[in-house]
């Protein structure tokens, strides 16, 4: 498995983007079997973590008038260091500065693959003071995981199951899980999702985990207001809306909602450029080919974050760099870049980095 090229990690840099083999269309649904073990129900791991959602920051100013958040976690989203598999990501996570890693379930078993242990994993991320504590992602909580028409390497990434996610979450000591919308756009209604995300909430407060709820432009769930509609409707205590400046951007661009939103469903970011122009073939294209470092585009970067942040209970923020570009860095120059554009965007936003 560590020799197949991915869309979300591959194994080297190359001149053209990699063939997706996932068209956008609708079709017929691809549904979850059912038949997956159940994972074992154990004690939290993610105290600290917890405390970090149930108590809300209070943001002051500085001279400028910029709001100042709490010290928040600076996750590495391995995006930008795709090309180099667990050992790198940890390496650019060293690199960059970070205080946290997430992890794919496909580089988690590229891993298991190479002959690391779960033990192996979470020491070496510890070991550079970014320790994992972030799955991404999972699309189990719909009834649809991934688009109708859809590559092996999409499907490695997203059409996984909750058992297995909560298992990789037990062994790896992680705390935050990201979800995200598969299916295509309105083949699900939205009770059913309402109904499927509050189940995942449920079953995660029990392990004391929390969960992101992402949008991205070109699913089944594409804009902040979709998501809203399924986070309004469940109301939990344990999970909210993470933003992704691209998504964002590339979508509706609501930008009236995010300032309307409550903070306590808003914890976390993922940080990222681009240019407002199509550059690839599609706009999936772009989103898995062409981003650009923050602060390296065209968007709104700077005033996203500090909407968010300036509601006072961002938790974690971290970049996440789909790029040829980035592609061809070594995983030190990789996690270097994420680091210093990052840090430089949140800064100007007035958001405080917590230290390793």
């Amino acid at each position: 498995m560590s020799s197949t090229r991915r869309v979300f990690r591959i194994v080297s840099a190359r001149p053209k983007p990699p063939d997706i083999g996932c068209k956008l269309t609708d079709g017929v649904a691809v549904h979850s079997s059912g038949d997956e073990e159940a994972a074992p129900v154990t004690a939290s791991t993610g105290a600290a973590f917890r405390r970090g959602w149930r108590e809300s920051a209070t943001p002051g100013k500085d001279k400028r008038g910029i709001v100042m958040t709490a010290p928040v976690d600076f996750v590495f989203w391995p995006a930008s260091a795709r090309a180099h598999g667990f050992r790198g990501h940890v390496e650019a996570a060293r690199a960059g500065g970070f205080t946290a890693l997430a992890i794919a379930p496909e580089t988690y078993l590229d891993a298991l693959e190479s002959g690391l242990t779960p033990s192996d994993m979470k020491a070496m991320a510890a070991d550079v003071g970014a320790p994992l504590r972030y799955l991404d992602s999972l699309t189990d909580w719909a009834p649809i995981r991934v688009p109708a028409e859809c590559s092996p390497e999409l499907r490695a990434r997203f059409d996984v199951s909750t058992d297995h996610s909560f298992r990789m979450c037990e062994k790896l000591g992680l705390t935050s899980i990201l979800a995200v919308a598969g299916y295509d756009k309105g083949t699900v209604e939205l009770s059913r999702l309402i109904d499927g995300f509050g189940r995942l909430c449920e079953r995660a407060k029990a392990q004391g985990y929390w969960i992101d709820l992402e949008f991205m432009p070109f699913w089944g769930m594409p804009n902040l207001s979709d998501a809203w509609a399924i986070v309004s409707g469940v109301n939990p205590s344990n999970a909210g809306i993470l933003v992704d400046v691209w998504h964002f951007s590339k979508g509706a661009y609501e930008l009236d909602l995010l300032k309307s939103l409550p903070a306590r469903h808003l914890a976390g970011m993922q940080i990222d450029d681009g240019v407002r122009r199509q550059v690839g073939n599609s706009l999936f294209d772009d989103t898995i080919n062409y981003r650009n470092f923050p602060g390296e585009g065209e968007f709104d970067v700077v005033e996203i974050i500090k909407i968010v942040a300036g509601k006072g209970n961002l938790r974690h923020v971290g970049p996440e760099v789909f790029s040829l570009e980035a592609d061809a860095l070594s995983a030190t120059e990789a996690g270097e870049r994420s680091g210093d554009t990052s840090r430089k965007v949140l800064a100007e936003a007035g958001v405080r980095l917590a230290t390793a």
